[in-house]
């Protein structure tokens, strides 16, 4: 059988789309990263897995934007990967039954040049609570940001009771986010 140009042309097109969106599968926008401690030790984490699964900014108006992302539980990392199987478990992030978090960004406001405050309603482990976060734009042709986000771990159920500073052992309530990434 003798394919026609136009099938050929159609056929190589979905390939090369293909191949393009397989390279593509799983690699981040940029960092999101992770820090909590106790006494024992400081955590500093990431997850290698996330991506945008709406960006809408009207006329490139931050203010009346939107930016929602998905992040893959079980991709995260620590040095201590003693620590990186530990949070994938029943206790922690639970990625069997619970496998991704999603965050929406909005009810953005500037308050400098470059820098806004916004509201990150985080969805994870089940809750959903709205979150202050502050960014900067480092660049705005592609869009590129840097901010920062301090949730409590305790309003997601996360890793135990509140903050017992007797015990050396007990985690803090306070988990510092940090995300750096391109949006598109």
């Amino acid at each position: 059988m003798k394919l026609s140009r136009r099938t050929m042309t159609m056929t190589a097109a979905l390939v090369a789309l293909l191949a393009s969106v397989a390279a593509g599968a799983g690699e981040a926008p940029g960092s999101l990263e992770f820090k909590a401690h106790n006494e024992r030790y400081s955590a500093h984490g990431k997850f290698e897995k996330w991506h945008f699964t709406d960006v809408s900014i009207p006329e490139g108006d931050l203010t009346k934007g939107s930016v929602t992302f998905e992040i893959d539980m079980a991709s995260v990392w620590e040095n201590s990967s003693k620590l990186a199987d530990h949070l994938r478990q029943p206790d922690f992030f639970n990625v069997v039954k619970l496998p991704t978090a999603t965050v929406k960004i909005d009810r953005v406001k500037k308050v400098g040049d470059n820098s806004y405050e916004a509201t990150a309603a985080v969805t994870f482990m089940g809750v959903t609570k709205d979150v202050p976060a502050k960014f900067d734009v480092v660049s705005t042709a592609p869009l590129k940001i840097e901010g920062s986000a301090t949730l409590d771990r305790t309003a997601f159920n996360l890793g135990g009771p509140t903050h017992d500073p007797s015990n050396r052992s007990s985690i803090a309530n306070e988990v510092e986010i940090m995300i750096a990434a391109t949006v598109e």
